[in-house]
């Protein structure tokens, strides 16, 4: 992932976020300081630069997720109540494969539905262009952008012959029929990866990058680097590592217990998102991070099919 040409020279259209830009003449109203205005270091005044997404844009989608949860909580109760599809024991519908992944899938919609006009209200654009989806420059990217993927599946494998692992992981018992092990391989190489992607790589990691910004110019009183001319921030090194390195530890938390809260399949998940990170920050395009996560799991599954003789034989998986 080398050539200049896709990761340096974004089009008007598809401009990037990550790598400093010189300042353009037309934003200077809007990111340059006066001398005065930085002599006094954490105590002067710095006129506000609003960049995207930013924490408080991330507490907004959290709170978001926290509506799909308790809507989810309560359709499910309300089931429970008028027994529909035949479910009354709570404590089954939490094993059930079909029912978690339709409960994950809601919560994630309703928090997409509603997240929707609030962001284009808020940003004054879309949801995704404010996330810089970016899909055409991933679509030129694919070919290398899989072969990440590979890299970081190799990568689970050694980890996986060197590292401990649970002998029977939580996730394992997901692995009921064959019904169960599509659905699962249905909802990681495409809910999954984008919902996750959204929440880590889309508005995580620009949180924290632009946070460590902003503490940056307050301490040290130096200037702001604003943002480019599509009005995206721009950041510097230390801001992406630190974005890079805080956003992968919820991110292997999230699936801590579905590996028994073992530290080697944790540290393998740090890792591969550290290299998410990366493919996010480097083309700064939250589709390309996206197709490596998707295309990650679709190998995973692939190699899961064949062990399991095509998922008939699910016993071959524990």
């Amino acid at each position: 992932m080398s050539n200049a040409d896709d990761f340096e020279t974004p089009s008007n259209s598809d401009h990037a976020v990550g790598i400093p830009q010189p300042a353009k003449p037309a934003r200077q109203t809007e990111s340059a300081l006066p001398a005065e205005s930085v002599a006094d270091g954490w105590f002067s005044y710095q006129p506000p630069v609003h960049r995207i997404p930013n924490a408080a844009d991330a507490m907004v989608f959290l709170l978001l997720l926290g509506m799909g949860l308790v809507a989810m909580i309560g359709l499910i109760g309300i089931a429970l109540k008028l027994h529909w599809f035949g479910w009354r024991d709570p404590a089954r519908l939490l094993l059930n494969t079909r029912v978690a992944l339709g409960s994950q899938l809601g919560i994630y919609a309703v928090a997409l539905v509603v997240a929707l006009p609030i962001y284009r209200t808020m940003w004054g654009r879309s949801l995704m262009e404010g996330l810089q989806w970016r899909p055409r420059l991933a679509a030129r990217l694919a070919a290398r952008l899989v072969l990440v993927a590979v890299a970081c599946d190799v990568m689970a494998a050694l980890g996986n012959a060197l590292l401990p692992f649970p002998q029977h992981a939580p996730i394992d018992k997901m692995f009921t029929t064959a019904a169960d092990a599509w659905l699962l391989f249905a909802f990681g190489v495409t809910a999954a990866p984008f919902f996750e992607e959204m929440i880590f790589r889309g508005f995580l990691v620009p949180a924290l990058a632009t946070a460590w910004e902003w503490a940056t110019e307050r301490f040290t009183g130096r200037h702001s680097r604003g943002v480019d001319d599509q009005g995206f921030p721009v950041w510097g090194t230390g801001a992406m590592l630190f974005a890079a390195l805080g956003a992968s530890v919820p991110f292997a938390l999230m699936h801590a217990a579905q590996v028994s809260h073992a530290w080697g399949p944790l540290s393998l998940l740090y890792g591969v998102s550290l290299v998410l990170c990366a493919v996010r920050l480097r083309t700064r395009s939250l589709a390309a991070s996206m197709v490596v996560h998707a295309s990650y799991n679709f190998l995973l599954f692939a190699a899961m099919f064949v062990q399991s003789g095509g998922f008939r034989h699910l016993e071959r998986l524990q």
